[in-house]
C-alpha cells in the first residue's frame, strides 16, 4: 500500500499542538475550510470516537466522517475515513492517517503525519496521483496554517 509522510516542525509544546489538532473549535481556527467539526460521543476525543467534519471543498459543502482507531493523548492518534458526502471512502479502499507529535525541545515539537491508503477500482488507481496529490496538498496547507496558529495563537 502506498504511504506518504509529511513532517512539520512547530515552535510550540506538544500539548498546545495536541489541543489544536483535537479540539473542534481549535481546528476551525487553522483549517479555514472546516466549517464545523464535532466529536461523538459527547465531544470525547479517544479511541473509537468519531469525528464529523463539514468542509468547504472547492466551493462545495461536503461532509467527512472518521473514526479514531488509536489514541495516546499528547502523543499520537490514528483515524480512518468511514463516510461522508466528500466521497473519499468511495475512491479509497483503505485510508488511515496517523498524527504523531515528537517533542524536540522545550516548547518545540514535530508533527509527523502519515497517510496510508489503497485505491478502489481501476479508474481510481489510474487517477491515484491526481486524487491523492490534491489530498496531500490540502494537508500540507493545513499543517503550515497549524504551525502559524500554534506558534502565534492567532487564527489563520
Amino acid at each position: 500500500m502506498p504511504k506518504q509522510i509529511i513532517t512539520t516542525e512547530i515552535e510550540a509544546s506538544t500539548e498546545k499542538v495536541w489541543t489544536a489538532l483535537t479540539v473542534p473549535k481549535e481546528v476551525e481556527f487553522w483549517a479555514p475550510n472546516v466549517r464545523d467539526l464535532r466529536v461523538e460521543p459527547n465531544g470525547s476525543f479517544a479511541k473509537d470516537s468519531q469525528r464529523f467534519f463539514n468542509v468547504d471543498l472547492g466551493g462545495r459543502d461536503v461532509t467527512l466522517e472518521t473514526t479514531i482507531t488509536h489514541c495516546v493523548p499528547n502523543e499520537m492518534f490514528a483515524e480512518s475515513v468511514t463516510g461522508g458526502t466528500a466521497g473519499v471512502h468511495e475512491k479509497v479502499e483503505h485510508l488511515k492517517v496517523i498524527f504523531r507529535l515528537i517533542e524536540l525541545a522545550d516548547k518545540r515539537c514535530a508533527l509527523n503525519f502519515t497517510i496510508d491508503y489503497e485505491m478502489k477500482g481501476f479508474m481510481n488507481k489510474m487517477l491515484e496521483k491526481v486524487i491523492m496529490g490534491a489530498l496531500l496538498s490540502q494537508y500540507k496547507l493545513w499543517f503550515e496554517r497549524l504551525k502559524t496558529y500554534a506558534e502565534t495563537g492567532r487564527p489563520v
